[in-house]
């Protein structure tokens, strides 16, 4: 029997893949924010039949993260993770993400789908790009500026998602501050005493693709930290 974190999942991917598909104005940003408002109120329900959360609970899992576009697939994860208390750290073909094991199993649906859509649309967005401008056009800067565009925008859009579903229960007299408060300061506490390297800001070299990549985002529906130098 399926548990309701898998039958939560399950949901979350399939409003995400069939809304990918669709060409309907809107309809994948309205999958995105309805997937991670699903997320956050399996969250809200989990923190508050636990209670007080224990940072023995948390743990971490690998995830493979391939070639090409590694460096900005991590990106993409970090954005998914920050608002759905977790944490990455980026290695070579690789992230660890820490955290509480359903939420890190929501943040990897949310992602693994998330991926896709962002290197496709980049792919597409560049086309069109070259199809209109005269001007010669280096794939990899302007990816590298999409990509950041599309990361950022889409970790905008869980946050705002996060907070409406945070704020409708607590006007329905649900007492939710502290029980957040202590899941996040449990994930904050445990992520001090992991090692790492400090991370790096990327320059980015195309405005205009940052922009097609943050409208992207918008359609879809960052502070990266490594373990070690490439």
């Amino acid at each position: 029997m399926a548990s309701k974190l898998d039958a939560v999942i399950d949901k979350v991917q399939k409003l995400l893949n069939v809304a990918n598909s669709s060409d309907k104005p809107g309809e994948v940003a309205a999958a995105q924010l309805l997937a991670q408002q699903l997320i956050t109120k399996y969250q809200l329900e989990e923190a508050q039949l636990h209670g007080n959360i224990r940072s023995g609970e948390i743990t971490s899992k690998n995830v493979p993260i391939s070639e090409p576009y590694s460096i900005d697939k991590a990106t993409l994860l970090n954005s998914i993770a920050i608002p759905n208390f977790c944490k990455v750290l980026r290695g070579d073909g690789y992230c660890v993400i820490y955290g509480f094991e359903s939420d890190i199993e929501l943040c990897l649906a949310l992602y693994h789908v998330l991926e896709l859509h962002m290197v496709t649309e980049m792919q597409a967005k560049l086309a069109i790009v070259r199809q209109s401008s005269s001007e010669r056009i280096q794939t990899k800067p302007w990816a590298k500026s999409f990509f950041s565009g599309y990361a950022l925008n889409i970790g905008l859009r869980i946050k705002q998602a996060k907070s409406n579903v945070v704020k409708e229960a607590g006007s329905s007299g649900a007492s939710l501050e502290l029980v957040l408060r202590d899941k996040q300061h449990a994930i904050e506490e445990f992520w001090q005493q992991v090692d790492r390297e400090k991370g790096y800001k990327r320059k980015l070299s195309s405005t205009s693709a940052y922009q097609a990549g943050m409208q992207s985002a918008a359609n879809a529906d960052l502070n990266q930290t490594k373990i070690e130098s490439e």
